[in-house]
């Protein structure tokens, strides 16, 4: 009777373990061949977007008569969900930016201080600038024919690469650009974009491109931003 007790106790316990193993393997599949690529690439892109910190670097290239200009290329990082710290070039001028929600500090070469305005004070020759954030072209109206093109490692971290067709609420983007194509690096496991490549049309020289390529990176590290002690408001 003992021993069929433990034949028992045994067989059940086996049992766990292979359905334990097979909803493990289950999971696994569906992450790395998700049936629903669409709710993958949103729930992704609200994650990110959510995110109270990381690390990111990003590219703006436009394309024009074949040859590649800069329009900026930044690093930097974000905390505390509103803060951002950038660092690098627009229009092929040194810039260094720190942001929290709609206030921008600004660093003046020439003065050798930084001052602070808002962004509801930008004027038109400001627009690039108040849309400087690496987030804005992950805000979505509309998102087409997305697919699982392969997988990729980005930073050590292996990622499903998808590609889709998007309508961007950018408006910046939007008003000069057009079609606007996407491939993105995604964690399945953790939902979270790692790389973002986007290449659009322009509306008004259609053999001109747009190329913007952004990648992130320590979701998971603990990230201070510090705004700087101003001068005075420009």
């Amino acid at each position: 009777m003992k021993r069929r007790w433990i034949y028992g106790v045994t067989a059940v316990i086996l049992l766990v373990i292979v359905g334990a193993a097979y909803i493990m393997w289950s999971d696994h599949q569906e992450r790395w061949n998700p049936k629903d690529p669409m709710a993958l690439v949103k729930k992704a892109m609200a994650s990110t977007l959510q995110s109270p910190q990381f690390r990111f670097e990003s590219t703006f290239l436009i394309r024009v008569n074949g040859r590649e200009e800069v329009v900026s290329r930044f690093s930097g990082e974000r905390a505390e969900v509103e803060k951002f710290y950038l660092k690098g070039t627009l229009l092929q001028s040194p810039t260094e930016i720190f942001t929290v929600g709609d206030l921008f500090y600004l660093w003046d070469p020439i003065k050798k201080s930084w001052y602070n305005i808002e962004k509801n004070k930008f004027g038109p020759q400001d627009l690039l600038l108040s849309e400087i954030s690496p987030l804005n072209s992950l805000e979505f109206k509309n998102i087409e024919g997305v697919t699982v093109v392969g997988r990729d490692m980005i930073r050590d971290k292996k990622c499903l690469v998808l590609e889709c067709r998007v309508e961007v609420s950018n408006r910046l983007l939007a008003a000069f650009w057009k079609d606007f194509y996407y491939r993105l690096w995604i964690d399945p496991v953790k939902q979270v974009l790692y790389k973002s490549t986007i290449e659009a049309t322009s509306r008004n020289v259609p053999q001109d491109r747009l190329l913007l390529t952004i990648e992130f990176w320590d979701y998971d590290k603990q990230i201070q931003v510090e705004p700087p002690t101003v001068s005075g408001k420009q």
